[in-house]
């Protein structure tokens, strides 16, 4: 019975496996960022278990005794050196072990060819997001036209902007497809983050990054601010539902028709959405 209490050596290691606490990934590269997060977290624990066990040895070695007079030791070159030395080539290694990875997902140069460009604007306490319509166009944005019912200051005089959707804490996006953000905020700084993507982005009032992403499962995944951003941080948060191709075209034309027709009352398909000037989420793109 005793025998059978006592753990094996899998079950210990695996007491200190941080890894299964994490979200499920569901990003394409999320598995790349965890082995680089488990590279790095396996490396500490040892270094961790080999300073203390050295500590605890000299505690018990070095310990007060009667008739034994302590000693001064100057030092040694040598030893100076290798810890010196040591924690330099292995910060180095990380850093080019994880450049590769850092590039990939943070470099704008990196960010692939979208299939599916949104704007995301966080805003004390909550998050909303704009899509272009069914021309696939955003429509101009006029930072004078900003408010609260209006936070991206879509033109109300551009007629790419009439079918644009804006949605608020509940967002939708196809599975198996790019996904490129471009991230803002209205007031303070914000942290867009999807855990189960793999992405943490701050979000910086005045600029746009981008951010991007590929989802492979369909589900409902949780949105989160990752910064501290006043008193109702706790509650900033959204959703993130991954459909499927079809139903994200669906969803997206539905939506759009409801902002059609409750803005003109009419049908989208006598609404003329023909722009000849293609906005981006780059802040030149806003009227000054």
């Amino acid at each position: 019975m005793i025998l059978a209490a006592i753990p094996s050596l899998t079950e210990l290691l695996g007491m200190f496996d941080m890894l299964r606490w994490f979200p499920e990934n569901v990003s394409t590269f999320g598995k790349e960022l965890d082995d680089l997060f488990a590279f790095i977290y396996y490396i500490s624990l040892g270094i961790f278990f080999l300073t203390y066990g050295i500590l605890i040895v000299f505690m018990i070695k070095y310990r007060q005794k009667p008739n034994v007079k302590a000693y001064f030791y100057h030092g040694n070159n040598l030893v100076e050196l290798t810890w010196t030395l040591l924690p330099t080539i292995l910060f180095a290694a990380i850093g080019i072990y994880s450049d590769g990875m850092w590039e990939k997902t943070k470099y704008e140069k990196k960010v692939p060819i979208p299939d599916v460009e949104v704007q995301v604007m966080g805003y004390q306490y909550g998050w909303t997001c704009r899509y272009p319509g069914p021309d696939g166009t955003f429509g101009k944005q006029d930072r004078n036209q900003m408010s609260t019912s209006n936070r991206f200051g879509i033109d109300s005089a551009d007629k790419a902007g009439k079918d644009d959707v804006v949605k608020d804490g509940v967002f939708s996006f196809p599975i198996n497809r790019n996904i490129v953000v471009g991230l803002s905020s209205s007031d303070v700084l914000h942290s867009y983050f999807l855990p189960n993507f793999r992405v943490k982005q701050d979000a910086v009032p005045g600029q746009w990054i981008k951010v991007w992403f590929n989802g492979t499962k369909i589900g409902k995944y949780e949105l989160a601010c990752a910064e501290l951003c006043g008193s109702g941080h706790y509650n900033m948060r959204g959703e993130v539902n991954m459909l499927s191709q079809t139903d994200f075209e669906k969803w997206l034309t539905n939506e759009s028709a409801k902002k059609l027709g409750i803005s003109f009352g009419t049908s989208p398909k006598k609404i003329d959405s023909t722009v000849t000037t293609v906005a981006t989420t780059d802040s030149t793109s806003i009227k000054k």
